[in-house]
């Protein structure tokens, strides 16, 4: 960023001798914040400010603003004593403070009162382009990203026109794919705009790639360890040696090193909290809900090792993901990896019917409550990326043991979860941990121990699959979305799941009951099946299997609890109800982001009793609740729900469902829609 006016002299902000106390206990000494602080910022220039966690970055923010007076010293701007908060330097938080009542518009020219109406105008179009938010000036905050809610906030202080933006750890909340995204975007709009910026982080790579000059301070009570100037031209290239350079010698002067201090990466997992214990945290499987949760775990830097009786890679039927997945991939920073791995996306939903001429279609659209501005998803090979996805765990810092067969749960006198028994090539052997976290799959292992499976009886069906070369997939335009077709009979249908441009998962779903008994020829069962739907049989002409079919059944289960004292379920190993809307995997995504949280709130109480998992159990059991009620109406009439979807506007209420927002959003609505549409059928549900 080369800036002329940072080698100009001329002094925007000007620091000397700054010292604060805050009051201490009752009685005792006052507590010193900072320290002797003195720095000179040039007008345009964009510092960035780092240093431990809790030293008083934000506190020296805070003065610099007006908001908070020194004990000692003095802040000037523009060579005049800072007394208090000035119209002239804008404050942009961590936390949204954009006004949820006012659409974009009238968040960005909330103060511009001043100005003319065609002025204020003029301003807030110019603003919304700067920042990217042309086509969502009538929103408001709840129907946007967080991404997309800072962009407000950032356009609203700009458009006050402010001599200085202070702006404390703006993108610290938003997920690393919008983070780069904001960075860049803050680059360029500094390029323009030439504001003087002062940037508080904790994350040191982001700081080399926004500033002119990063300022490190100390620990608390925080002095200016020193100022490192990043002469660097922008846009950064962030594997250049000079980036890398520069990064590495900020982690010096802080005491660390880049590989295990970085704020930006996953924090390094700390020994558990009793020298007794092999872990704070045991994870029993290592499929997508527990490398899941283990990525969280190691982001929050709880120690815990994952348990997986397979050795990866390992077959698994190829499957579709739902849109609402891609938050959770985004932060614990998988996204990436999924994209180079070139998994095919997934833009969409078709289904046929045996009786009905036409197909329906659902086009995905982005998700901005949830920060997904993405309108696809992907479908995958599940051996690749249940390999992939426990990998990443693993360099995140999980500690993956593989081949490793838990034998069961080691329970104390009171029923409270101490460990694991586990089974290696090395023998048996007892791990201890104070949290276990079953994520075992259909093998459900403490459900089944602690007898809480419960077989849901309204789903008894088997499937017959196979991967295939040669199917026609139709129209280029949907070739690549995942395929539905109702076949007859009670709870009949079938799939088609693109897994590459040459390959195709083809898979048929049946009542128990039809599915023919072992001995039997399965491949003409097949055949005989996908006859009955026209538009399927077409599909499938010049199909070549290869393999030979497997066989499935997808038995549904619940549990009667969820959680206990030190113990928690999550994945299929808490609940499985019907593949058809691939809420599989969403439930397994959402399922080890819910326990993440869980689990850290409950080691940092020092309460791992029952209690503390309750608004899990509650939050996973309504999910996986409404998946069910969702999937037994479509299975009384499919057609009722064809109907509904089939209406432009109509099925606007089950898109949160068939795009798997479920867990922030009430599935209440397309519920009650579906009834509707049902009884209008002839269906009492």
């Amino acid at each position: 960023m080369s800036l002329e006016s940072a080698s100009s002299g001329i002094s925007a902000i000007s620091v000397r001798d700054l010292s604060l106390d805050f009051a201490g206990e009752p009685g005792g000494a006052p507590i010193r914040v900072l320290e002797r602080v003195s720095f000179d910022v040039s007008r345009g220039e964009f510092l960035c400010i780092v240093g431990p966690s809790g030293c008083g970055k934000s506190t020296l923010l805070n003065v610099l603003g007006g908001f908070l007076q020194p004990t000692r010293g003095e802040v000037r701007v523009e060579g005049e004593p800072v007394r208090g908060p000035d119209r002239r330097r804008i404050f942009v938080f961590q936390e949204s403070g954009v006004f949820p009542w006012l659409t974009v518009e009238q968040n960005i020219a909330f103060g511009l009162s001043r100005e003319t109406p065609e002025e204020r105008a003029r301003s807030v179009a110019h603003y919304v382009e700067l920042v990217g938010l042309q086509g969502f000036e009538r929103a408001y905050p709840r129907e946007l990203s967080g991404g997309m809610r800072q962009r407000v906030e950032i356009a609203r202080a700009l458009a006050a026109k402010p001599d200085v933006l202070y702006m404390d750890e703006p993108f610290a909340a938003l997920d690393f794919l919008t983070r780069l995204k904001m960075r860049a975007d803050l680059i360029r709009i500094w390029q323009q705009e030439r504001k003087t910026i002062l940037f508080v982080t904790h994350d040191i790579e982001e700081a080399v790639q926004l500033a002119d000059r990063v300022l490190v301070l100390s620990p608390r009570p925080a002095r200016i360890e020193e100022v490192i100037p990043v002469e660097l031209p922008c846009p950064r290239d962030l594997d250049a040696p000079a980036y890398l350079a520069t990064r590495d010698r900020v982690f010096a002067v802080l005491g660390v090193s880049a590989t295990g201090g970085a704020a930006a990466s996953p924090a390094a997992p700390r020994a558990p909290a009793s020298e007794d214990l092999d872990a704070d945290v045991i994870v029993v499987g290592g499929g997508p809900a527990g490398a899941i949760l283990g990525a969280y775990l190691a982001q929050a830097g709880v120690a815990h090792v994952i348990l997986d009786k397979a050795v990866h890679p390992r077959p698994h039927v190829g499957e579709s993901l739902l849109c609402s997945t891609t938050r959770v991939f985004e932060e614990i920073g998988f996204r990436e990896v999924i994209e180079r791995a070139g998994f095919v996306r997934k833009r969409g939903a078709l289904w046929t019917h045996f009786a009905l001429d036409a197909p329906i279609a659902l086009p995905f659209q982005p998700i901005p409550h949830l920060g997904i501005e993405q309108d696809w998803t992907w479908h995958i090979d599940r051996g690749r990326f249940d390999e992939a996805l426990l990998r990443f765990a693993a360099s995140r810092g999980s500690r993956v043991l593989e081949g490793q067969q838990v034998e069961r749960i080691e329970l104390d006198e009171a029923g409270r979860a101490t460990g694991v028994r586990v089974r290696g090539a090395d023998g048996v052997r007892v791990l201890r941990a104070r949290i276990v976290a079953d994520a075992s799959g259909r093998a459900t292992l403490l459900g089944s121990q602690l007898r809480l499976k419960r077989p849901d009886p309204s789903f008894h069906q088997f499937a017959i699959h196979g991967w295939f070369e040669g199917v026609d997939r139709g129209p280029a335009e949907s070739a690549n979305w995942i395929h539905l077709h109702v076949l007859p009979g009670p709870r009949s249908w079938a799939w088609e799941i693109p897994i590459s441009a040459a390959v195709t998962s083809v898979g048929i779903v049946n009542d128990a009951e039809a599915f023919p008994k072992a001995g039997h020829d399965h491949e003409r069962f097949f055949a005989e099946q996908a006859a009955t739907n026209p538009v399927f049989a077409r599909g499938l002409r010049a199909a070549r299997p290869l393999g030979a079919l497997q066989r499935e059944g997808n038995y549904s289960y619940g549990m009667e609890r969820l959680a206990g004292d030190g113990w928690l379920l999550l994945g299929d190993a808490a609940r499985f109800v019907d593949p058809l809307f691939s809420s599989g995997l969403s439930l397994a995504a959402e399922s080890a982001r819910a326990a993440a949280g869980a689990i850290r709130r409950a080691l940092a109480a020092g309460d791992v009793s029952a209690r503390s998992f309750a608004a899990y159990e509650a939050s996973l059991g309504a999910a996986a609740d409404a998946w069910r009620e969702f999937i037994g109406l479509y299975y009384r009439e499919p057609r009722a729900f064809l109907s509904l979807l089939g209406d432009p506007v109509r099925r606007e209420r089950l898109r949160d469902l068939l795009q798997g927002d479920v867990f922030e959003r009430d599935a209440a609505p397309g519920l009650s829609a579906l009834r509707g549409e049902l009884e209008r059928f002839g269906e009492t549900p």
